[in-house]
């Protein structure tokens, strides 16, 4: 039986700086999100929570199963990348900080924080408000500084630097993955820190087919598998159904807020640069997209929940730059 599992990890050296994600999950379906700057947001959380305001500063291209502003992770113009993995954990314990769901904090990360510092920051204002899973997070920042994000009930953990000697996670808390690198024993983690070891004794190796030949080498399901070009602000991609590598210039995308979002139906069999198949946003997709997430990871909530879902993203409002 699969489990929910996915694997993250960043290549870099002196020309590449490249992020790589295998999502191991029950579905490859979903959608590529271009998010706009400029967009004023209320978090969706419950009382007795207190939401979480903002106005988004940067531009995103998000990987979503659960609707527009809810994504797993994604790339923001400024080349901050943020991805997830389940873990067993917890979140902080409930104080006077502003509250804010799961994947909405990886929304809130790409819309403004162009740096690891940023994002560590960002934690004496605002606090995970579970819905669903526990969640720990890989980031990487465009100056290559590079950071696991893991939570207990005290509050968050931050793994960089010589914290962090191996830029890798799976779905163990890091410190148990070391550990077991450490002792040779079989996992995903270790099995991407040697071949991210062995990278620089491979002469002319192209740091794109590399990472996706560790995706290939830890992939359990491979329901998404996505190489983050971070130097080249490019992402290529491929999903469990479709194997053909797909292409999006980053920077090809208008992410003022007067102009319609995009989306990228996941089900499509395109090949190479797929930008022009972006469209406009659909409230229609974004809930058939939402409602089969739903179904597919058999999450059992009171149907009113699902609606403020689905429906969140009609309670965002642009907020022009001005002329």
């Amino acid at each position: 039986m699969l489990t929910l599992s996915c694997t993250t990890f960043v290549l870099k050296n002196d020309s590449s700086l490249v992020f790589g994600r295998n999502l191991d999950w029950l579905s490859d379906n979903g959608v590529i999100v271009v998010n706009k700057r400029n967009m004023i947001k209320t978090s969706l959380v419950f009382p007795p929570e207190k939401a979480t305001n903002w106005t988004s500063k940067y531009g995103s291209v998000t990987f979503n199963q659960f609707g527009k502003e809810f994504p797993f992770g994604g790339i923001n113009e400024k080349g901050l990348v943020v991805e997830i993995m389940v873990v067993a954990g917890q979140y902080p314990d409930f104080d006077n900080r502003t509250a804010i769901n799961e994947l909405q904090w990886v929304q809130y990360q790409l819309d403004n924080s162009r740096t690891i510092e940023e994002v560590i920051a960002s934690d004496k204002d605002i606090r995970i408000s579970v819905i669903n899973r526990n969640l720990h997070f890989l980031i990487c920042d465009s100056f290559g500084n590079i950071a696991v994000i893991e939570f207990d009930k005290n509050g968050i953990k931050v793994y960089r630097g010589e914290q962090l000697p191996v830029p890798v996670l799976e779905n163990d808390p890091y410190p148990t993955s070391l550990q077991k690198s450490r002792k040779n024993q079989s996992c995903r983690f270790g099995t991407a820190s040697k071949m991210l070891k062995q990278y620089n004794e491979i002469s002319n190796a192209s740091a794109i087919d590399y990472s996706f030949n560790i995706l290939d080498k830890v992939a359990l399901d491979g329901s998404w598998s996505i190489v983050y070009d971070i130097k080249n602000m490019e992402i290529q991609f491929k999903t469990a159904s479709n194997k053909t590598i797909k292409k999006i210039r980053i920077n090809d995308f208008d992410f003022s807020c007067e102009r319609s979002t995009l989306l990228y139906d996941l089900e499509r069999k395109d090949k190479e640069y797929i930008n022009s198949y972006f469209i406009n946003f659909s409230a229609e997709l974004n809930k058939k997209k939402f409602m089969d997430g739903i179904k597919t990871n058999d999450i059992r909530l009171p149907k009113e929940i699902f609606v403020l879902f689905y429906e969140y993203y009609d309670k965002c409002r642009c907020t022009p730059e001005p002329k």
